[in-house]
Parts: structure tokens; sequence; C-alpha cells
């Protein structure tokens, strides 16, 4: 038993979990990674010197040991390598971790999942050298290597040039930096930047880093292709036109060793879409998130959730909702009493409302591009656990398939190890284009217990036998 469980051992997590120790309540972080810090606050490995990191990386991983040396408040008790892969509607959390399974009952909990890079895939996407920003980041963060010599960096947002400069200060040879947006489609959200002095002079920082170094950035631009025998030599990129679509003439062949993708993030539902929990469809993002209340509590009682599981939302929104929802589960466990419209708690929900409010109005200026999904050629493979083609989800779509969930039925699309997570976004925008309808009203895969493999034998000790036995039938692992 706790008072709070707090899953996911990021920004928002950690400053959840700080905020709620302070108050006076007992905390149990839960985090599936070896230390926490989650993606953005990654530590480096206890066996590479940080000091070996280049600047760009230095104040960052300086600021998260900061927040991360909180976590020794004897009211958190932090559970590394566990991973949370069940949730009840009566706050009980089903565990794996290094003492096998474990049940954790809990008065409140506070879900900070995070998100998942979303990826568009292309002609040879499979071959090695072909991987995320944030892979080649945390690469870079925990052990100080250098995902490429010769990179490529290709999606849509302010991450491409960060870690452009990061890997720049590395070592790496930034070859090119392809903006799925325009310059005019820039230019027409300009003034959405007004009054974010601190994002403008970061972004310009970071373009005079580049601009002195000579690497060119393509706006209006994508990865159509890869050619290489056994990993990538070379990248096909081309100009798109407003859609998304490839422009006919405009290709261009770069030789590269490397090419990191990030078309933005997806957020990690899957556990607050499976305690019930209310979501929203976020048009700009393509994907669903949890609803919740001022408080950050969710339409389940005593389940809040906070940053990017209730939104793509930044490093800064995810601090201040970890610990507003941290105060609030806290408080309504008689340990904190609300503080007066003129106090603490009232400034950092303003600070908070107009964060997040500043964020989502710039996010139209990244607004992923259907084209892009509905250019996919047949022959290139989606879901890579199971095989599925482009083809195949379009041959679903014309036989009547209308919904994603439907999928797994017809061509096991999205039954594979990662449950969906990569492949998913992407088949729903194919099935949008394929019938005409919204990526909306398709939809997205149905969480299920397990919400990540774990052994079979883990999932029967908690009396959940024949539920697991299905869900595992119904990944594939079955036929494996």
């Amino acid at each position: 038993m706790t008072e709070i469980a707090i899953v996911g051992a990021g920004p928002a997590g950690v400053a959840a979990a700080v905020a709620a120790a302070e108050a006076g309540t007992d905390v149990t972080l839960i985090d599936e990674y070896a230390r926490p810090g989650g993606q953005y606050f990654k530590q480096p490995a206890a066996s590479f010197n940080s000091r070996q990191l280049p600047n760009s990386l230095a104040e960052n991983t300086e600021h998260g040991r900061e927040l991360l040396d909180k976590l020794n408040h004897p009211q958190i008790h932090l559970k590394c390598n566990t991973l949370v892969w069940n949730i009840t509607s009566d706050r009980v959390l089903d565990l794996y971790g290094p003492d096998g399974a474990q049940r954790l009952q809990a008065k409140k909990i506070i879900i900070a999942s995070g998100a998942y890079e979303r990826i568009v895939p292309f002609a040879g996407w499979t071959l090695p050298g072909v991987t995320t920003v944030g892979a080649a980041q945390l690469l870079l963060k925990g052990q100080g290597l250098v995902v490429g010599q010769r990179v490529l960096i290709a999606g849509t947002g302010p991450l491409l040039q960060l870690a452009a400069v990061q890997l720049l200060d590395a070592g790496a040879d930034i070859v090119a930096i392809l903006e799925l947006q325009s310059r005019t489609e820039f230019f027409s959200h300009a003034s959405k930047l007004f009054g974010q002095w601190g994002k403008i002079g970061q972004g310009m920082a970071h373009q005079k880093r580049l601009m002195q170094t000579g690497v060119s950035i393509k706006y209006g631009y994508a990865v159509i292709g890869v050619s290489g025998k056994d990993q990538v030599e070379e990248a096909i990129i081309a100009q798109v036109d407003s859609s998304g679509r490839p422009a006919s003439r405009t290709q261009e062949r770069l030789a590269v060793d490397t090419i990191c993708i990030n078309y933005g993030f997806i957020p990690a539902t899957e556990l607050t879409r499976l305690a019930g929990c209310d979501q929203y469809f976020d048009p700009h993002f393509g994907g669903l998130a949890t609803k919740t209340n001022d408080d950050l509590e969710t339409s389940r009682e005593g389940i809040f959730a906070a940053g990017e599981v209730r939104g793509i939302g930044g490093v800064e929104v995810a601090l201040l909702e970890g610990r507003i929802a941290g105060l609030a589960a806290a408080r309504q466990l008689g340990y904190a009493s609300r503080r007066t419209e003129n106090g603490h708690d009232f400034t950092q929900r303003r600070e908070w409302k107009k964060t997040r409010a500043d964020v989502e109005s710039l996010s139209a200026m990244f607004t992923i591009k259907s084209g892009l999904f509905s250019s996919i050629a047949s022959d290139v493979i989606v879901c890579r656990c199971e095989g599925i083609t482009a083809g195949a989800i379009r041959e679903a779509a014309r036989a009547g398939v209308m919904q994603l969930n439907a999928l797994k039925t017809y061509n096991r699309c999205g039954m594979g190890r990662c449950q969906g997570r990569i492949c998913g976004p992407v088949a729903a925008q194919i099935i949008a284009a394929e019938t005409n309808t919204s990526v909306e009203s398709v939809g997205i895969f149905t969480a299920r217990t397990p919400v990540k493999p774990v052994p079979l034998s883990i999932v029967g000790a908690t009396g959940l036998a024949a539920v697991a036995m299905e869900d595992h039938v119904g990944y594939g692992y079955a036929r494996r």
C-alpha cells in the first residue's frame, strides 16, 4: 500500500513525487528504466564521464541532476527497472520488476507515462542506419556515443535543430536538416511567436550555430527513400507540397550513413485508457491525449495525469503539471491545504495555463501532413513486427476496414511486440486517406492488459491468467 503511486520518472513524474513528498505524503515512484530522469533528463551511465558531453548537453544534464537529487527525500520510494503493465479501476497497479510480480494498492495514482516518437515509413527505412532523433539523443546522453558520422535529420519541429547542434558538438557531420514545413508556412504562423522570447532566443542560437558550420536546413522537404546494400548509404529526398506529397522532379540524393527521423510525438495513453479515463483527439498531432480538470485529475476519481500524456507540451509544461498534480493529490489526502489566490498555488497555475496555451498555439506550426502517408509506396513495410505493408493496409481499407481495431483481424497489423505503438498512427493515416474519412474516426488500437510484454507466469501470478492468455495470443506470441 502507498498513498500516492506515480508511474513514470521523467520530468512530470519526478516533479510530482517531490511536490507530494514535500507536502508530507508517502510516495512510490515507478519507472521501467534503470535510472530516473526520463528521456529529457537522462543521466549518463556510471561508467561514462559526463564531463565529456558537449556543452549543448552538459547544462541539460546538470539541470536534470539537480532535480533528481530531490528524490533522496525520505518519503519517496523509488522503484526502477519496474514495469507497470496493468491498472485497475480501484487503483491497483500490477508491476513486474527485479522482485518479480507485485501488486501495489494506492490511494491516489499519478500517470506521467510520457510519449513516443512518430515516424513516417519510406522505402528502405528498415535498413541499419535509420533511427529516431530521440534514440540518437539517448545514445549521446547515456553513453557519449554518436549515432553516425554523416547524419541526415528529418521530420518536423524544434527538436530537429536542437538534436543537430548536440550531434554536431559531439563530432558528427550533419549533412542537412529536412524540415517538413515550408518557409511560407513558418512565416504564416510567425505572429504566434510574439512574446515567447525564450523560445525565439533558443531557436536563433541553434540556427546561428548551424549556419556557422554550414549545415543546410531544407524547408518543405522529406525523406522518401534510402539506398544501401547492408546499411544506409544514400538518402533520397524530395520537396513536398502543402499536403506533404513529394513534388515531381525535385528528388536529390545525399551520401549519408545515418538518418534520424522525428515527426513529433504521440502521448503514451495506454494506462489512462486502460483505467477508463476520458480522452480527447488532438488534431495537430493526430492522436489521443488524456482529459483532466484543473487539478489534473482525470475522469476516474483519484487518478491524475501529468505531462505529455495530457498532450504534447515539452519539459516546462511537464514540470509545472507534475508539481500541480502532486500537490493536488496530496491535498485530497489531507496533507496540503489549497493556497489563497495570492499565493504560490495561484501563480503556478497561471504560469502553467499560459505555458500550455503557448505550446498549443505553436503546435499548428508543426502539424503532420496527410500526404506523407498517402504517398508511402505500397511495398513499404509499415508494421515491422508482422511484416505488413502499406499496400496491405490499403487493400484492407478497400475491403471495408474503416477502423484501426478491425485491421488486426484482417491482417494482424499491430499485433506484434510493440503492440501498435509505431505502426498504429501510420496505419490510421493510411486508412483515413484511402477511405476519405478522418483519422479521429479511424481510431486507435484498444489498450489491453498487459500494456507491454511480460511473461505469462507473471500475469498468471496476479490471477488474470485467462485474460493474459487471450491477450498474448492476440499479440501473436503464441505463434512464435
